[in-house]
């Protein structure tokens, strides 16, 4: 995930010498049924997590039968039918819930050591975290966690997801591909971002800090 490098600092007067943690970039090429897709750089961890989450969230496939990552190819296997997801039954959020999501305390040490990175968590209804990822890619981190709650048996449409980027068209379309219903961000979305959450009756949140957000698409639950 990060390694050492040497570099000169300048300090505003002289320069020297020194060492400093930088980020691991590794270039996998995804391969979908043996057909190659495209090239990708990730960091070097969850492998098996992204190959699931990305070829779900992208829409390539909706079931996936095996992955196999060798050296920095990944392959993945599985099948694509015309049943579409739909987010129209969107599960019971409250404030209490968000609150305790937007409040848990996020432990993000390579980005802490590094300023390089991107992170992606899973909430359930509970307000409780099971999975927390890192990567130099946003899209990347979001790929990781969708995967891990794949994997694990967990109900897309019963988690939320929280992560550190503003959030563009092509997080949205995460959300619809695999079934997520809310998404959480300290950073706003865009104006195609709120339009396709509206389309899919997604709650999209964004500017939650400190214990206040804005809700940009979709609605909360009253008790």
């Amino acid at each position: 995930m990060i390694k050492k490098v040497k570099i000169k600092k300048f300090d505003g007067e002289n320069f020297y010498d020194m060492e400093d943690y930088v980020a691991v970039e590794e270039t996998y090429n995804i391969f979908i049924n043996e057909e190659f897709v495209k090239s990708l750089p990730l960091s070097p961890n969850f492998l098996n997590e992204f190959a699931v989450g990305f070829a779900i969230s992208e829409g390539f496939l909706n079931k996936i039968d095996k992955v196999e990552v060798d050296k920095n190819n990944i392959n993945i296997f599985g099948e694509k039918n015309d049943k579409e997801i739909k987010n129209k039954k969107r599960p019971k959020i409250d404030i209490e819930t968000l609150r305790k999501i937007i409040s848990y305390e996020i432990k993000a040490k390579y980005w802490e050591i590094t300023g390089s990175f991107h992170w992606a968590s899973m909430f359930d209804l509970k307000g409780d975290n099971i999975i927390f990822v890192e990567d130099i890619g946003r899209h990347n981190a979001v790929d990781k966690v969708i995967g891990y709650a794949i994997l694990n048996n967990y109900n897309l449409n019963e988690l939320i997801l929280r992560y550190s980027g503003r959030i563009p068209y092509e997080i949205v379309k995460k959300a619809v591909n695999s079934g997520l219903n809310v998404i959480i961000s300290k950073s706003p979305p865009t104006d195609k971002a709120i339009e396709l959450a509206e389309e899919n009756n997604i709650l999209l949140i964004g500017f939650a800090r400190n214990g206040k957000f804005n809700i940009y698409a979709g609605r909360l639950w009253e008790r």
